[in-house]
């Protein structure tokens, strides 16, 4: 185990709860559908990703003592997703996220109850710091608090990739992005850094370079339709969405922090940006195709194969 090659995730457990409408979707009305309880939260949804593309994986969150949390901790364990620097409160309530979809699979809103994530505190991240420098790569989700964010970024010194899940939540990276390796914002998210409106190409291509002379050694844009901007100090690249039958996006985004962080973790950098890129939207189209936010066909090999299909 000393010499064991790992990777952790720094983020959410959620409990979600999914109403998936029918192709008749009509606001302010009841809607027929489906309903789905399944575990998620953007640092699960990664690092369940990341063991399904193999990846040794530490899920570092807290969850509480009820039903919720005991459902969630027994999924993790069945999925090989370590929660050894884990910490189940007492007396909280486990994260719990409610959201609705229309008939095209695209979320219409949802509700979040995370305050429990609120104890992941400095202090909370400083007992787990030497383990978490061990690790080959440390991806952080935008969920965590302000002060443990900028705490980690001065601590941590695997390198750092972040999620930053929402532009309210991805303020709380703007004075630390020097420190980022790998940083996977959308279009709306990159505009809340570069000041850089984003809705084509080559606005996508402008706010990508802003990035990374702003510090960040990677940059990957999720585009939605117009697919990924990769982007370092040497080039900058625009890789297409590959086909696929959508039924849900949820989840299309954690799966492509995933496939970066397995791209690095296996490959380190000999594979060119836009190749990763390619393999993310490889990825990101075997999600969609699937009503989970975890897809069950995910897999190295999937992906790939999916991937050469277009090379």
């Amino acid at each position: 185990m000393e010499n064991e090659k790992y990777a952790v995730v720094l983020g959410g457990l959620n409990m979600d709860i999914a109403g998936i409408s029918g192709k008749d979707f009509r606001e302010h009305d009841s809607n027929i559908g489906n309903i789905t309880l399944t575990d998620g939260g953007v640092g699960q949804n990664i690092a369940q990703n990341m063991v399904k593309l193999e990846v040794p994986t530490y899920l570092i969150t807290v969850y509480g003592d009820d039903e919720f949390g005991d459902i969630l901790a027994r999924n993790c364990e069945n999925r090989d997703i370590k929660l050894d620097y884990a910490e189940q409160l007492k007396n909280e309530a486990s994260s719990t996220y409610l959201y609705v979809t229309d008939g095209d699979g695209d979320m219409i809103s949802g509700v979040n109850d995370m305050k429990i994530i609120e104890h992941m505190t400095p202090k909370f991240f400083e007992k787990r710091i030497d383990f978490i420098n061990k690790a080959e790569i440390c991806v952080i989700d935008g969920n965590l608090r302000q002060d443990s964010i900028e705490w980690l970024a001065e601590h941590v010194t695997a390198p750092i990739f972040v999620d930053p899940v929402s532009v309210v939540k991805a303020s709380r990276f703007v004075s630390v992005l020097n420190k980022i390796d790998t940083f996977k914002p959308n279009e709306i998210e990159a505009e809340l850094f570069t000041g850089i409106k984003v809705v084509d190409k080559e606005s996508g291509k402008e706010a990508a370079r802003k990035l990374v002379e702003l510090g960040v050694e990677n940059v990957f844009i999720s585009m939605g339709e117009q697919g990924i901007i990769c982007a370092n100090k040497d080039r900058v690249d625009l890789i297409p969405i590959l086909k696929s039958n959508v039924v849900s996006c949820n989840g299309a985004g954690d799966c492509s922090m995933a496939t970066i962080t397995w791209a690095r973790f296996y490959y380190g950098k000999a594979l060119a940006l836009k190749e990763v890129g390619l393999l993310t939207q490889a990825a990101a189209s075997i999600t969609v195709e699937s009503i989970d936010a975890v897809s069950k066909d995910m897999s190295v090999r999937n992906v790939v194969k999916r991937a050469q299909q277009y090379m």
